[in-house]
């Protein structure tokens, strides 16, 4: 049967999706039955990923429609397929998830270190005799949790990070393509234990531990590493710290998917809120019956929400290309180097915080509208609160990234020299400045030429504000170069115009205390901020139609009666 080249629009808003959103309760089997109908209806059995711009549409509308089959459907198709193909899973393998017959997963946390995959203990120690893999956890500290696994009816095929080892060595951490459950319960030796219901985002939790379970060599993802019949062990890698940090980079297909998602959720809250206050009538003390849309206070929430949306997307499709770029082959041995995994996993950082900043706007400015399911934003609220923890949690990775900053090689602080004026020097120098300040401090604590813990462990507030002034400097030049893409419709461009200069206003706000202690505005532009961002939202009064347009939402996805 032919691949689907209609409209994908049309696939999710057929009779399935209509029938589970008037559902009273939604199905826990729900998102799980939504991935096999659109598979069924996309047709065909190569992967979503061999197309991009496809894979992304899907994953966006998915978030769109319902935030819990987004997250089933980026698990599927990114983090498990992804994964089997970048590390060399058996054709038949990648064929049988394509198809939708295993529904795949991920597992890599563990109880014991939270969301740290570099600290990994369930252990698959290979034996030579069957050549096979003896998966097992130790230890309570190496149960996987959590892990969306404990519905019964769906056969489960999960990616798990477990530390190899062979001829009593350790080889660092390595994937295996594992069997959790079938049609009629878990496999055997691998017990699923189902966690509490949780109201936000509910979905099948669960913790998982493995006693012995036997993995065959084919279903070890090893990535151009090998074990000769004598037992002898090859690895085109340097070592086990390179291997293991080579299986924690999977993590890249998710922030691939995770930036689409959230960015969707972004900017369909505020087509939502902003549908909904164009038509929501109030009794106003002075101007008696006006619209929501014409109160100043409403303007700033939702258009301040729209820059961000458009912000966060405009970063998240730079986004997408790097993290879910496979080489001719597979990977063997190869991605993306530290600088693009640096960028990727701060990319993530950078459009959570956005969109969970432009939903919670959306809410507040939509008063019931933002409470009830049935509008979504509540949903999207959880799915965006969700990821500032899931997919790395953003701290560690503001801190990563300015860990990289100040002692790696692959950056280099904004020049001071000439450029261009406006918002983007001013992040640009804030960003100078802030990395200048956080490495002398280092400088003149060294000893021997290392960083001490505790050194850095007092300059971690000061860490994780060079990281976000970066993220806030290349976001701004991400979004201006939207506004200024040949293609733009010269209808739209100064609407993108105005969108950017409230978005950089929205990020220089915060922080105008540091700017006038450092010369870099004056008193009188500091006051004169909220006024520049009232005027702009007065500006874009009568565009809001137009503005809702920008945020390409399908309107018959849409719910904002």
């Amino acid at each position: 049967m032919a691949p689907y080249d209609g409209d994908l629009t049309e696939l999710f808003t057929d009779a399935f999706f209509a029938r589970a959103h008037h559902a009273d309760r939604p199905s826990p089997a729900s998102p799980y039955l939504g991935l096999r109908h659109l598979q069924s209806r996309l047709h065909g059995r190569q992967p979503l990923l061999a197309d991009h711009t496809r894979l992304r549409s899907v994953l966006e509308l998915s978030a769109v429609v319902d935030p819990r089959l987004f997250f089933v459907m980026f698990l599927h198709h990114c983090m498990a397929i992804g994964a089997a193909l970048d590390f060399g899973a058996p054709p038949e393998d990648v064929d049988d998830l394509a198809s939708g017959r295993w529904i795949g997963a991920a597992l890599m946390n563990e109880i014991g270190h939270g969301n740290s995959s570099s600290a990994i203990r369930t252990q698959a120690v290979f034996d030579p005799t069957a050549r096979e893999f003896v998966l097992h956890t130790p230890t309570p500290e190496a149960t996987k949790r959590p892990a969306n696994v404990g519905l019964d009816g769906f056969a489960r095929l999960a990616v798990v990070s477990a530390r190899l080892w062979v001829g009593g060595a350790d080889r660092g951490t390595s994937l295996f393509l594992v069997p959790l459950r079938d049609e009629d319960g878990p496999c055997e030796d691998v017990t699923i234990e189902p966690l509490a219901p949780t109201p936000l985002l509910p979905m099948d939790y669960a913790k998982v531990w493995f006693d012995r379970v036997r993995v065959p060599y084919r279903r070890w993802l090893s990535d151009g590493a090998s074990i000769a019949d004598d037992g002898s062990f090859h690895d085109p890698l340097d070592g086990p710290d390179a291997r293991t940090r080579r299986s924690v980079g999977m993590s890249r297909f998710a922030w691939g998917a995770v930036t689409a998602g959230l960015a969707a959720t972004a900017r369909a809250s505020a087509a939502i809120a902003l549908t909904h206050a164009r038509h929501r009538r109030t009794n106003d003390r002075l101007a008696g019956d006006i619209s929501a849309l014409a109160h100043l206070n409403q303007q700033r929430l939702l258009f301040g929400a729209a820059a961000d949306a458009l912000a966060a997307t405009a970063v998240a499709r730079r986004a997408t290309a790097a993290s879910w770029h496979l080489p001719p082959g597979g990977g063997a041995g190869t991605g993306p180097s530290p600088a693009d995994m640096r960028t990727l996993a701060l990319s993530k950082v950078t459009v959570a915080v956005l969109a969970d900043t432009a939903v919670s706007r959306c809410r507040t400015a939509g008063g019931a509208l933002g409470f009830f399911p049935e509008h979504r934003l509540i949903d999207y609220q959880a799915l965006t609160g969700a990821f500032q923890s899931a997919g790395g949690d953003n701290r560690l990775i503001l801190l990563d990234t300015a860990w990289t900053m100040v002692t790696g090689t692959d950056y280099q602080p904004p020049d001071k020299g000439p450029g261009p004026s406006g918002w983007l020097c001013l992040f640009r120098a804030r960003e100078r400045l802030l990395h200048t300040e956080l490495t002398s401090a280092l400088r003149t604590d060294d000893r021997g030429g290392t960083v001490r813990f505790e050194s850095w462990n007092a300059r971690t507030e000061l860490a994780q504000r060079l990281a976000e002034a970066h993220a806030t400097r290349i976001t701004a030049e991400s979004l201006r170069d939207v506004w200024r893409a040949p293609e733009v419709p010269d209808t739209a461009r100064p609407l993108l115009r105005d969108l950017y200069r409230l978005h950089c206003l929205g990020q220089t706000a915060p922080h105008t205390g540091w700017y006038l202690a450092h010369g870099l505005l004056g008193t009188q532009q500091v006051l004169a901020l909220p006024e520049r961002i009232n005027e702009l939202c007065r500006r874009l009064v009568p565009h809001a139609q137009a503005l809702t347009e920008l945020l390409e939402i399908p309107a018959e996805l849409l719910r904002s009666q």
